[in-house]
């Protein structure tokens, strides 16, 4: 669509819009609201009013600490996560590092007047590279960075699930 006639869509329509008589909120929404808010005011464990609870609402104070944000999570916990994430990454980064045999590539350095020999030598490395890995080394970083992926998704959902199951209200 043209803006010209975006324009001049949006004028009539707000022209038709201010045309309408104001829309008044229902007269129980107001003290159905602050009834809400006092009962999940007075006692933490009380569950909140059937209709916040069905929109999936439930105030942060009530939720676990896995259905909080990170940097809510318990401190020891936030460090066991980080530490494990930490080990996690090194132990990829390493056993690529020695299915792959990098130190060819490690060991390329070069000033900025040769970086067209760099960049020969890094093809070079890479064909030689290439021809010198078997096949099955090849495959087996390959399964394990596919292996890697699948299971960061699995466990993503799994405390996507955790975090958003809706509770019970009794």
């Amino acid at each position: 669509m043209h803006p010209e006639t975006e324009d001049k869509l949006a004028v009539a329509l707000h022209l038709e819009l201010r045309k309408l008589p104001p829309c008044p909120a229902p007269a129980e929404l107001v003290p159905n609201v602050l009834a809400a808010l006092a009962r999940g005011a007075q006692v933490s464990n009380l569950r909140v009013s059937s209709a916040l609870a069905d929109a999936g609402w439930t105030p942060a104070l009530r939720r676990a600490w896995w259905e909080r944000s990170w940097f809510e999570w318990p401190r020891a916990i936030r460090r066991l996560a980080g530490a494990a994430t930490g080990v996690m990454l090194a132990t990829l980064v390493g056993v690529g590092l020695l299915l792959l045999n990098l130190d060819l590539l490690l060991g390329l350095a070069g000033s900025a007047s040769e970086a067209w020999g760099v960049v020969g030598a890094l093809g070079n490395a890479l064909s030689l590279l290439g021809r010198a890995i078997p096949t099955p080394a090849l495959l087996a970083v390959g399964a394990l960075l596919a292996a890697s992926y699948l299971c960061a998704i699995a466990l993503g959902t799994v405390f996507y699930r955790c975090a958003c199951q809706r509770r019970a209200t009794a």
